[in-house]
């Protein structure tokens, strides 16, 4: 296919009309015809240019010859002398037109008057006062027709020379380099077709010129290229044998590479259902953690009411066993009415108390457990959060502030925003304050383009190189044999950016630990089967 191609491009490089020869003579003579053209212009230009310089003078001649014998005519009226001047002057070369004018009513002229741009004009003086006026103009045209008469016999000279010369030139170029090169040439389409790279057997004519240069090259670009041609045919033969070998072990390899594979992603598999299983674990035990607080929490009111019950009981007996004896007075009443108001009051209290907190954790244990979008008050639902997470503020001094607008509303995961405060609180309490008496924990959320932007830090002890560096990876844990999962922050990580569309990432902070979340605003809840 290469070789075909090799001798197409070289027959459709070889037209006689594309001939170095004939691009050469044509070259030459459009460079001559333009030299001679270029020449004849030039010749014409100095030619008028040199006979208006002529009429100058010829002007200057003829006012210091005729301009005395004029005025004399002009003023004893002398017409017949008058008009013999002015045929004289119009006998001169090149004079067109003569006009004898003066003040009064003398008006002799001689020739077709041209436009008045070509008229020179000469004061006629008699005793040192202008009495007339002679008009001259010269046949411009003839001068032009004179000049390029020469110029056409200059050129037509220039022509046959140059015509002359680039028949010696194509017969000099021809001999030397166009006839050499057209043997060369149908010397190596001749190897060309034939396949075979021997040397050409063009006899060199002694001189060692470009074209000898070039078939020494081309005899040694041939004897490379028959050594490379016998290389290229063993090494092809060789690499037809190593591809059969290479064929074979890369067939073994694959079957054993795709075992392999179905190995690992049957492993995968396993892997993804037992990471699910654990996250749904850590889910679950967030959520246990939540009931025994609420649980404990709810414990205390209802323990009062239960005090503040049996208390009304006792009263109510011993009042009613009054009344029946008909020992009741008035002053007993009024007590049993005063402590009647202040037990109901302590019962409402913490009746409302409870009521309260069971509402919190119904809400946000609903969220958890069945997700769905809904739109919901931000600060009251982060307050919702830390009421059900109460319980483990008791047991410590630690605090949470938070700094969001009373109107700041979202349309997404309720739960899914839940677990990810949860699980950062619950990481502040047990790594950030670990030693720490009285922590701080600040949740600042606001709107920005469109998004939701919370900020979570705290003022615990802060995270290492490492920690920042792994802190989103599954099962990476400072609390190893301690109860620790790992899969709080990985957890927190997977809801951001997958559940909620959202980004996470740790902050900069003077201390402790921070970490900024966009998330959007309202979130468009995916097809069942994505």
């Amino acid at each position: 296919m290469d070789q075909n191609n090799t001798e197409q491009g070289f027959q459709q490089s070889s037209p006689v009309h594309h001939s170095i020869l004939w691009r050469i003579i044509l070259y030459f003579a459009l460079a001559s015809i333009a030299l001679s053209i270029a020449a004849s212009i030039i010749t014409v230009l100095w030619h008028y240019e040199q006979q208006t310089e002529s009429f100058q003078q010829r002007l200057e001649d003829i006012r210091l010859s005729y301009s005395e014998s004029l005025g004399s005519s002009l003023w004893f009226y002398d017409e017949i002398q008058i008009r013999s001047q002015v045929k004289g002057i119009m006998n001169l070369q090149a004079i067109s037109y003569v006009r004898v004018t003066d003040n009064l009513n003398i008006n002799i002229e001689n020739g077709k008057r041209p436009h008045h741009s070509d008229i020179d004009t000469l004061p006629i003086s008699f005793n040192g006062k202008d009495i007339g006026v002679l008009e001259i103009a010269f046949d411009r045209d003839a001068v032009i027709a004179e000049a390029s008469r020469a110029a056409i016999t200059t050129l037509i000279a220039l022509l046959v020379s140059l015509a002359l010369l680039a028949t010696m030139l194509g017969i000099i170029v021809h001999r030397l380099i166009n006839r050499r090169i057209s043997e060369m040439a149908g010397q190596v389409n001749e190897r060309v077709t034939a396949n075979r790279y021997a040397p050409l057997s063009i006899d060199s004519d002694g001189k060692h010129d470009e074209i000898d240069i070039l078939i020494s090259a081309f005899n040694e670009l041939s004897q490379q290229m028959n050594d490379q041609l016998q290389q290229k045919t063993a090494a092809q033969q060789q690499l037809k044998t190593i591809n059969i070998e290479l064929e074979d072990r890369v067939k073994e390899r694959t079957q054993n590479l795709q075992k392999t594979v179905d190995e690992l992603n049957q492993t995968l598999e396993e892997l993804h259902s037992a990471q699910n299983k654990l996250i749904e674990a850590e889910k679950l035990s967030s959520l246990g953690g939540m009931v025994a607080g609420i649980a404990h929490e709810i414990n205390t009111p209802l323990g009062l009411c239960i005090t503040i019950h049996s208390y009304i009981n006792d009263h109510y007996v011993a009042v009613r066993k009054t009344f029946e004896q008909g020992e009741m007075r008035n002053q007993d009443f009024v007590e049993f009415i005063g402590m009647m108001e202040e037990s109901l009051a302590i019962l409402d209290k913490n009746l409302q108390r409870a009521a309260h907190l069971i509402k919190s954790f119904k809400q946000v244990s609903e969220d958890q457990t069945g997700e769905h979008i809904r739109r919901f008050n931000l600060l009251d639902y982060i307050n919702e959060i830390l009421e059900t997470l109460s319980p483990k503020f008791k047991q410590n001094k630690h605090r949470v502030e938070v700094d969001c607008s009373d109107n700041l509303w979202m349309e997404t995961f309720a739960g899914s925003i839940s677990q990810v405060i949860t699980n950062l609180i619950m990481n502040s309490l047990l790594h950030g304050f670990e030693h720490i008496e009285e922590g701080i924990i600040r949740i600042q959320a606001a709107e920005e383009r469109g998004n939701i932007v919370i900020r979570y830090s705290d003022t615990g002890c802060g995270l290492s190189a490492e920690a920042k560096a792994k802190i989103f990876e599954p099962f990476y844990t400072t609390k190893r044999g301690q109860g620790g999962t790992g899969l709080g922050m990985h957890l927190v990580y997977n809801i951001v950016s997958q559940r909620l569309n959202g980004e996470i990432q740790i902050d900069n902070s003077e201390s402790g630990a921070a970490f900024r979340m966009v998330l959007p605003k309202v979130t468009e809840e995916k097809p069942e089967h994505a």
